[in-house]
């Protein structure tokens, strides 16, 4: 199975921690062979420096954003430029498994073919859209202790959303997604606040036609994909946070409430996707 990550980025200046994360990312795509589609929205001497550095070398592809808005446009431009080959750049099919992942997460380029190996062997026929899991060790070692607790918090909410609404629906096409591991008490199937996700090319329209301009661009086409009857699968990585972001973000406020903020806006928008008409992907 191919694969080709993608993923936005936007910094105001190049001393930016986030910044230098991202460069470590494209470190890590040159150590790994894998191709890497970026969609930059920076100022101009920012993006100038990415893509006289990076564009084109060892298998990145850097382009300036052109659709308007925030995130969430950023990330169906870069998805569409990953579907159409990174323009030009290498070769892209229906099958093509299309990864999103913020591009300061460097540690998540080391996993991706693990999770290509795991997800053939969690499926016999195959899955439409996979959702990495992070372990629990590596995820409450790593992580700001607040954060670990408000996702953690908001995973659990959320799969209980997504099990009320298969249950008491009559649509015989929407199945739980499946796990590659177990899933004890206190573990949720889906890491829905983790971030990175892939679903395979022929289903982009899920993901470009939908209009949500922040987090929920990521998440509320997984919903949809599963009222539609695609197959969702749950996959476990060892994922390990960088960490000067958590020493820059544990015990500070504006993250508490960041964290706090995303719950209040991202998962009502999330649990509402389920009985919201379906939109259109023509």
């Amino acid at each position: 199975m191919n694969f080709v990550v993608f993923t936005c980025t936007y910094y105001p200046s190049t001393s930016d921690l986030r910044y230098v994360q991202f460069l470590e990312t494209l470190q890590a795509a040159k150590k790994y062979a894998v191709r890497i589609v970026v969609v930059d929205g920076s100022p101009d001497g920012v993006h100038k420096a990415l893509k006289e550095g990076y564009d084109g070398r060892n298998g990145a592809v850097i382009v300036r954003q052109t659709y308007q808005g925030g995130k969430g446009a950023a990330l169906r431009e870069a998805a569409d430029v990953a579907a159409a080959g990174g323009r030009g750049a290498f070769e892209a099919g229906a099958e093509t498994l299309l990864c999103w992942q913020e591009a300061e997460k460097t540690n998540q380029l080391s996993h991706w073919r693990k999770v290509m190996v795991a997800l053939a062997a969690a499926t016999d026929d195959g899955a439409d859209v996979v959702v990495p899991r992070r372990t629990q060790q590596c995820f409450m070692d790593s992580y700001p202790i607040e954060q670990y607790h408000s996702e953690t918090y908001g995973n659990l909410y959320l799969d209980t959303v997504m099990k009320d609404a298969i249950r008491g629906s009559d649509n015989d096409d929407m199945q739980l997604p499946i796990a590659n591991t177990s899933t004890p008490r206190g573990i949720s199937l889906i890491d829905w606040h983790f971030g990175p996700f892939a679903f395979r090319a022929k289903h982009i329209k899920l993901w470009s036609t939908y209009k949500g301009n922040s987090y929920d661009a990521q998440l509320v086409p997984i919903v949809h994909a599963i009222r539609r009857g695609l197959r969702v699968v749950s996959v476990d990585v060892d994922f390990v946070l960088d960490g000067r972001m958590r020493e820059q973000e544990e015990n500070n406020v504006d993250f508490i409430e960041k964290r706090l903020n995303q719950l209040n806006d991202l998962d009502p928008k999330v649990k509402a996707s389920w009985t919201d008409d379906l939109y259109s992907i023509e």
